[in-house]
């Protein structure tokens, strides 16, 4: 059989994927990740202790804030990352706000007068701050990995740091749940390094395991 001939039987009952597909499938996914992320924060670690009064903090809503905006840009990214030849730059740059504005936010509370610049960095878990975040999205970032595995990335290492970059703030959004630092200095070094080991941890693996 000709080559031309065996391409034209394989394509002939084809169905278009049904708009939209991708993006449910990829809601759902990481929908079960993040599940999977909060029964991590909740079984190890555990609600921070002044949950009902923090939720009313300056604080944990710029935790929320910053990590969300994270985790819903780059799953726009992730979106595209499963398909060959997407464009992802206006999302990739849309990344650059979350950033921004904690880094202007830290600039801010650093400058304030009689500021304790070491204690609004450090705070008192800047040890474990990483690592947790980290662990927090292990379950995210598998079931980001699955899903991509099922489309069809050819940029392997780059859809691997994206899935990460997800992850990592997909699990920092929930590890903010546990954690009692709320300054903005702290934010923007810690959790952005845990967010960033995430989405290193994902570019590594991504050339391994979304071979396809």
């Amino acid at each position: 059989m000709r080559t031309d001939d065996l391409i034209g039987q394989l394509s002939a009952n084809l169905e278009p994927v049904k708009r939209g597909a991708i993006g449910r499938l990829l809601l759902a996914t990481v929908a079960i990740g993040m599940i999977g992320s909060a029964v991590v924060m909740l079984g190890m670690l555990g609600l921070r202790h002044d949950f009902s009064s923090a939720m009313m903090s300056f604080g944990m809503w710029t935790k929320l804030a910053y990590t969300l905006a994270i985790a819903v840009f780059a799953f726009f990214l992730l979106e595209r990352a499963g398909r060959p030849g997407a464009d992802m730059s206006k999302p990739a740059l849309l990344m650059a706000l979350p950033l921004l504005y904690i880094v202007l936010l830290a600039i801010v509370q650093l400058s304030a007068p009689g500021a304790d610049k070491h204690g609004l960095m450090m705070g008192h878990s800047s040890q474990v701050c990483a690592p947790l975040v980290l662990l927090t999205a292990l379950p995210t970032l598998v079931a980001t990995f699955w899903v991509l595995r099922r489309l069809a990335p050819t940029r392997l290492t780059s859809a691997g740091a994206i899935a990460g970059l997800f992850a990592g703030g997909a699990g920092a959004f929930v590890y903010s749940f546990h954690c009692t630092e709320g300054a903005a200095p702290f934010i923007a070094i810690w959790y952005t390094l845990g967010i960033a080991v995430t989405a290193a941890l994902g570019a590594l693996l991504g050339r391994h395991f979304l071979r396809w």
